[in-house]
């Protein structure tokens, strides 16, 4: 099934001019969201994973992508090992966020390597050969939310947005396609958008893929 369709608050280095209300939505939105990822039972999100995984692997984004950035599953996010394992026998090189100060590159993960737990309690691997976020093909996101024209809401600390805020300022999705991975529940009417906001490509639940709208001149804010 595919779905045709056209967040985070203000961090270090991105503007600050959204109002306290919006604010104070976004902030109910996301606690409301995360207690639900984290209240799935253990049936259902082994077999929502299961689904997910096989939805990612059959895009053709995924099966033309020689670079793709993967994520360790982190206060219920589903988790995408299986896809970084599909990758690594496919020959595709895989990457996962490291955060660096108030930065995130993307290091290569190779099976049995040693993992850390960054500042926030998430797994990352070795901070070596570090690529930009330019070099990656196909982006596996983590969110807690997301709209039907594709605006992504995060945990709001705006590394995402940091990191690909090149994309605002293309027309088309050459490289690379931000997809984002939630539970089907995560899918909300309308999301509060911010302009430092990058907008997903797709996004995959254990029910859907969605394909968002290219974006018009409008989507285009002006880099800071």
């Amino acid at each position: 099934m595919t779905a045709q369709a056209g967040s985070t608050p203000s961090n270090h280095n991105l503007p600050s001019s959204d109002s306290v209300a919006d604010r104070r939505e976004r902030s109910r939105i996301r606690k409301a969201l995360r207690q639900a990822r984290r209240a799935l039972d253990e049936e259902k999100r082994a077999v929502g994973e299961r689904a997910i995984c096989r939805r990612i692997v059959s895009l053709g984004a995924y099966r033309q992508a020689r670079t793709l950035a993967i994520y360790y599953a982190f206060d219920g996010e589903p988790s995408v090992a299986r896809v970084a394992e599909d990758a690594a026998r496919h020959g595709k090189r895989v990457y996962a966020p490291v955060i660096v100060r108030q930065q995130m590159f993307f290091a290569p993960v190779t099976p049995g390597a040693r993992l850390k737990s960054n500042v926030f309690g998430i797994a990352e691997p070795a901070l070596e050969q570090l690529i930009d976020a330019r070099h990656l093909d196909l982006v596996l996101a983590p969110l807690v939310g997301f709209d039907e024209r594709g605006v992504r809401m995060g945990m709001g600390r705006g590394y995402y947005d940091r990191a690909f805020r090149f994309l605002r300022h293309r027309r088309s999705w050459p490289r690379p396609k931000l997809l984002g991975v939630a539970w089907s529940f995560q899918q909300v009417p309308v999301l509060p958008k911010q302009p430092w906001d990058v907008p997903l490509w797709g996004a995959v639940t254990e029910n859907a893929f969605h394909r968002f709208a290219e974006r018009t001149s409008e989507a285009l804010a002006p880099e800071v």
